[in-house]
């Protein structure tokens, strides 16, 4: 009798922990809504500090919205909006984010990208897979996507005032207004508070957070829930994603 209590209890446990394990090894600081609210940009927390193991993949932004971070497997890069390419480098001792978003996948789901997509279709496509596979989407956690791009706009910020005197964290807002004035082929365009990226075509990844019910707003932009930023495959620059569309044979990568 005693052993069929123990059996059932550890079923018990084994139930709880898959259930919360999505976002058990999840870490986020900042707010964006309260940084539009409030134009406070000082850093929430160290980069030093945030988790860095393999496995950890991450998007955010720095301190005084200077530059982008990306991690990739645990590897922190920044750009800084000083640079005119969008270069990635490692980040200094004393870089701090203002708003980051992060968690460690131990394993991933991958799905192939079926036929070119808009923006709009892949989050159709990413809804519906993730609800096949049962991940709570009220709940945040990463993604990405491996392959190539028909139409790629990023953005890195530079911590200058946006135009029309907004404050400085108005220009982590999109740059989707400004595509069809936006660099040509990677090269930069100067605008409000961010150096903006149009590529035509592009290879490499998309790190993603989907931030769920519980964080719209929070770590995405308030009406939206993701939260992408863009890397080329040598790891050479990167930068915030403001509009995408991803060609078939594209890879998508959900977590176990």
């Amino acid at each position: 009798m005693r052993f069929k209590y123990l059996l059932l209890l550890a079923s018990c446990i084994v139930l709880f922990t898959s259930a919360h394990a999505q976002s058990s090894d999840f870490t986020h600081y900042g707010n964006f809504k309260r940084m539009m609210h409030t134009g406070d940009t000082k850093g929430q927390v160290l980069l030093s500090a945030v988790p860095a193991a393999p496995g950890v993949w991450g998007v955010g932004a720095l301190a005084g919205l200077k530059g982008e971070i990306i991690q990739v497997d645990g590897k922190l890069l920044v750009s800084l909006g000083t640079d005119p390419k969008g270069a990635v480098n490692p980040p200094a001792p004393t870089d701090s984010a203002v708003l980051w978003a992060s968690g460690q996948v131990k394993d991933w789901d991958s799905v192939k990208i079926p036929t070119d997509m808009t923006q709009a279709q892949f989050e159709a496509f990413f809804t519906q897979q993730a609800t096949a596979r049962k991940i709570d989407l009220s709940q945040p956690f990463m993604f990405r996507v491996t392959g190539s791009y028909a139409h790629l706009i990023w953005h890195v910020v530079t911590g200058d005032s946006p135009a029309g005197n907004q404050g400085a964290h108005g220009a982590h807002g999109s740059a989707a207004g400004h595509s069809g004035h936006g660099a040509q082929d990677g090269h930069a365009n100067q605008k409000s508070g961010m150096k903006l990226f149009r590529q035509p075509v592009a290879i490499g990844q998309l790190v993603g957070v989907y931030s769920g019910d519980k964080l719209e707003g929070v770590i995405s932009h308030p009406g939206e829930k993701f939260h992408i930023h863009y890397i080329d495959d040598g790891l050479k620059v990167s930068g915030h994603v403001d509009q995408y569309s991803i060609k078939a044979g594209s890879m998508l990568l959900l977590p176990k």
